[in-house]
């Protein structure tokens, strides 16, 4: 199965022949923009401030890339690459097709930046790289967004993520977050020095992941963190349960496991309708049993967290820290229960960022996150 058959000039530009002409139609098009500004009284700033190449294998993802670079584009001026592949490329004639585009923003001030398109039909891996090293501004980070699951054994990755200062990922769209996700910390351990390794998902859960952190913050329950007994993450599925996407809830759980000590006990065993069940083991050698479960929510993505369930105990009190996502996911209800009984309950809002936030974030932030690495360590023996 092959996308983007044929090339949507509206949305991806005219056609260059070889990088030497798409450099010269880019130039052309500057200096024409340059002057159709200057009649209408208006200055225009070539800005770049980065490379940004992003590889996507369907059209949807594309489309979705180009339209956040353009959102993001005065903040965020890049030479953007857009590398469109085949699903099926072996055994097929190689061949690279590349477009040209020049987004003219609307404004008193107006902000050039450049983006290029890169269609490669069949056999073409090897000629990627060799493609794209050309079309890099000099002396300028490179941001190498995946957006689906990075196939991390192929040389043609491999020598991309060569390029990269950066790799973006989003493990919602990963097709198996469990493997995936544990295989990434090899590639985290890798580029220690050379690149960062970020997930979109990570930051979609830090609302979750600062909540639990305050419910330990109060002195009285901080020494129930040390006796938690079990763990319930669920996550949201669609009506038909098909698409089952428990990415967000694994990384909420190496998490955990990486900032308490946990070790995996047993590998991770599938439960009922997509869900998972295993056990780890605290730091003081207690078997913790946790469970993973889908759950249909009107509003929500497939994927998004929507609640989660500590229990623990201390001095021979139960206690359970419970954060319940709203229908719509505007919100969600933060309660804690000693014994049984209700000693807190709190209403707290949850954003729900977009992609151009999330990556707006991403190139703000030229740093890798230890901690989503400790997460995906501890999400290895799992696996």
């Amino acid at each position: 199965m092959s996308v983007m058959t044929t090339i949507d000039e509206r949305v991806w530009g005219g056609r260059a022949e070889g990088v030497a002409g798409l450099e010269r139609e880019l130039a052309r098009m500057r200096r024409s923009m340059g002057a159709h500004a200057k009649e209408q009284g208006v200055s225009v700033a070539r800005a770049s401030v980065l490379n940004l190449v992003v590889f996507a294998t369907r059209e949807i993802h594309a489309r979705r890339a180009a339209s956040t670079i353009d959102e993001l584009a005065t903040r965020h001026p890049s030479r953007a690459i857009v590398v469109v592949a085949d699903r099926e490329r072996a055994g097929k004639p190689p061949d690279l097709e590349m477009h040209y585009h020049l987004p003219t923003p609307d404004g008193t001030q107006q902000v050039s930046y450049e983006q290029i398109l890169i269609r490669a039909r069949g056999d073409a891996d090897r000629r990627l790289v060799s493609a794209v090293i050309p079309l890099l501004l000099p002396d300028l980070p490179v941001f190498l967004w995946w957006t689906e699951t990075p196939p991390l054994d192929a040389p043609s990755f491999a020598e991309l993520l060569e390029l990269a200062d950066r790799l973006i990922v989003d493990s919602a769209d990963f097709a198996r977050p469990d493997s995936t996700l544990a295989r990434l910390h090899a590639v985290a351990r890798s580029g220690h020095g050379r690149y960062g390794l970020t997930d979109f998902n990570w930051t979609r859960i830090t609302p979750w992941r600062e909540l639990t952190s305050q419910f330990f913050d109060v002195p009285a329950w901080r020494p129930f963190l040390d006796g938690i007994t079990g763990l319930r993450v669920g996550f949201a599925v669609d009506a038909d349960g098909r698409e089952i996407h428990p990415s967000q809830a694994l990384l909420f759980i190496g998490w955990l496991a990486s900032r308490l000590g946990w070790t995996a006990r047993e590998s991770l065993a599938p439960s009922e309708a997509g869900g998972l069940l295993f056990g780890m083991r605290r730091i003081d050698g207690t078997d913790i049993q946790v469970r993973v479960r889908p759950r249909f929510m009107a509003g929500l993505d497939e994927g998004d967290l929507s609640g989660l369930r500590i229990q623990a105990e201390h001095g021979g009190q139960h206690a359970e820290f419970v954060v319940k996502r709203a229908e719509h996911g505007g919100y969600a209800t933060a309660l804690v229960t000693m014994s049984g009984r209700g000693v807190a309950e709190r209403i707290v809002p949850l954003g729900k960022p977009g992609v151009s936030d999330l990556l707006g974030e991403e190139l703000t932030i030229a740093r890798s996150d230890a901690i989503y690495e400790d997460a995906l360590a501890a999400l290895v023996a799992l696996a």
